[in-house]
């Protein structure tokens, strides 16, 4: 095996790694939008993303920051 071969492997199964990775939080991700959706209806409250991101979009910028910053926590646990 020539060291272009080494490499190629190499950055092919680091390819692979971050796709299970990005693929385990997208998951993550989506288990908790889920819960968090079955949770509003269960109490009752209307939930529109798109009216709150209107009204709200400093907090919408602010959710999504803390958001990306847990699942990159958890990516880097899990890897």
């Amino acid at each position: 095996m020539t060291l272009e071969d080494t490499a190629n492997a190499s950055v092919r199964n680091a390819m692979d790694q971050g796709r299970q990775a990005a693929d385990k939080a997208s998951q993550v991700l989506q288990d908790g939008y889920d819960a968090a959706q079955q949770y509003a209806r269960d109490k009752g409250l209307e939930l529109d993303l798109r009216e709150l991101v209107r009204k709200e979009p400093w907090f919408a910028i602010a959710a999504a920051f803390a958001v990306g910053y847990v699942v990159a926590q958890i990516v880097r646990r899990v890897s």
